[in-house]
């Protein structure tokens, strides 16, 4: 994972946002539906610890080679607020303390906010690199 450039880190973890918004979305549309499909497992709340557990290592694997690449902590800053959202929903929907909704809600948004961060990551990655070219 280290190997990889910060840009290609960006590029994978702005597709896993995406997933993740697509996820949620038709997990709320679908949700009465699913059970006669077979596909339970994707509204199983593992589902979400699972995720997590691939979005964490490589948020922040890109986020800091990004820092380290152009020294602007918005983008970290932004990500860590995004991250700390994806965790707080699953949290507090294991805690009972929102629902379903509230939980897709904080999801959608966290994702969504982790996927800015992640361009603006790389757009100044990129800008670094052509300053650097230039």
């Amino acid at each position: 994972l280290m190997s990889l450039p910060s840009q290609q880190l960006d590029r994978v973890a702005i597709a896993f946002s995406g997933v993740c918004a697509v996820h949620c979305v038709l997990v709320t549309l679908a949700a009465a539906a699913i059970p006669i499909w077979g596909l339970a497992w994707a509204t199983a709340p593992a589902f979400h610890e699972w995720f997590l557990m691939l979005v964490i290592p490589l948020s922040l694997v890109g986020l800091w080679a990004g820092y380290r690449a152009h020294h602007r902590r918005f983008a970290a800053t932004i990500g860590g607020l995004a991250l700390s959202m994806l965790i707080s929903a699953v949290i507090l929907r294991e805690n009972a303390i929102i629902g379903v909704v509230g939980e897709s809600v904080i999801t959608l948004s966290g994702a969504a906010l982790l996927a800015s961060a992640h361009l603006l990551n790389f757009r100044s990655s990129r800008g670094q690199r052509r300053h650097a070219h230039g």
